[in-house]
Parts: structure tokens; sequence; C-alpha cells
């Protein structure tokens, strides 16, 4: 779990050294980012909406990933972490425009929270820093997944089964709650059929010849 410093309140910013002696890797046009204290007062509060037991972060701690993203990314380049993230919030995006798909209130406040801050480039670390620039919204990403992660996966699940329904010509216009009762259906007959399986046509040896299988 991760250790918990205390901001000091006197203090209006909070600068990172992020130099080649500090984050091990050169990345041109970077060697070191600020993080202003009503910034990071404000990524805790919503970092704390996506997720009641999420302690909150100092600038030291998010200076310590951000060294550890630019050692893992190649020079200059993408970080793995941060990209992975972003593909997550364009679902969460996807899901949440998707008017076949409506989401519970909890659900819709914190991906509603979640993509106003992914939307503004001037949050916690300004979007244009070279390869950390989204590193805070990542980390908002991976701390709201917890929370929806099986709401994405359900999203998913029903987006394929809208494709498929479309491919063979079938209702296109299939919602979440025509889909749910799809999968309430095919759930009562794979039960069904398991039961089945445990039971028999007759005794003796027309059982061990007809057993339903």
């Amino acid at each position: 779990m991760p250790t918990t410093f205390k901001i000091e309140p006197q203090r209006s910013v909070v600068a990172l050294d992020l130099s080649p002696a500090q984050s091990g890797i050169f990345t041109p046009g970077l060697e070191a980012i600020v993080l202003a204290d009503d910034q990071l007062a404000r990524f805790n509060a919503l970092a704390q909406l996506l997720d009641p037991a999420m302690p909150p972060l100092s600038g030291e701690q998010i200076a310590g990933v951000a060294r550890r993203v630019l050692r893992t990314a190649a020079a200059g380049g993408q970080s793995p972490f941060i990209a992975s993230r972003l593909r997550r919030a364009t679902e969460m995006r996807a899901m949440a425009a998707d008017p076949a798909w409506p989401l519970a209130a909890d659900h819709a406040t914190r991906i509603g929270a979640l993509l106003a801050y992914l939307d503004d480039p001037n949050d916690l670390i300004r979007d244009d820093v070279p390869v950390v620039g989204r590193l805070d919204d990542a980390l908002l990403v991976d701390i709201a997944m917890d929370g929806l992660r099986d709401e994405l996966d359900d999203y998913a699940e029903f987006c394929r089964h809208r494709s498929a329904e479309a491919a063979r010509g079938g209702d296109a216009g299939i919602d979440r709650a025509a889909w749910e009762q799809v999968r309430a259906d095919e759930l009562r007959l794979e039960q069904q059929l398991r039961r089945a399986r445990g039971g028999s046509y007759g005794g003796g040896a027309v059982e061990r010849m007809f057993r339903i299988c």
C-alpha cells in the first residue's frame, strides 16, 4: 500500500526533478514538472471518488511513478502503462455515450467526473509534457478500474452480441435490457442442460446406452 506523505500547506507547488540523473533516462525537453497544490488536491479528490479506499498520493509518490514510467518507456517514446490505461478510458467513453447501455447512477457519476478530468489539458500534469503528460490521467483510470471492470466487461460482451445480431440480420437495435434477458435465458438453458446431463431416460442397460450428454 502506498505511503501517504503530508503536503506542506505553505508550499504552492511541488517541483519534480525528472533529470536523467534522477529518472535514469534522457527525455528531450523534460527536466522537471511542477505540480500545483490545488491540482494535486483535485486529483486526490477525484481518486477518492473513484475508489473511496484510495489514500491521497503525494507529489513525491507521483514523481516516483513518473521516474519508473520514464525508465520503462523507450527514449522519448510512449509508455505502455499510459497507453493501456488510455485505451480503457476510450472504452469508458464509448460505454457512457451509448444510449443502448444506460449506466447506474454511481457509475455514470464516476465516469463523467473521470472523463471531464481527462478532457482538461491543464490538469495535474499538463498533457503536452513529453512521455508523462498523461500519467495523472492514466493513474486515475487505473484507480477507477476496480469499480468499473465488471461493467466494462459486460459492455464489451453486449457489443459483441449486438454486432453478431446485426451481421445475421437480427435486431441491431438491441439494448441493455434485451441483452440481459438473452443472457438470463441462456443461463437458464445451460442450467437445465446440466441437470439433464445428470439424469437419464431409463434404468439399467437403457440408462447406460441413452445417457444424455
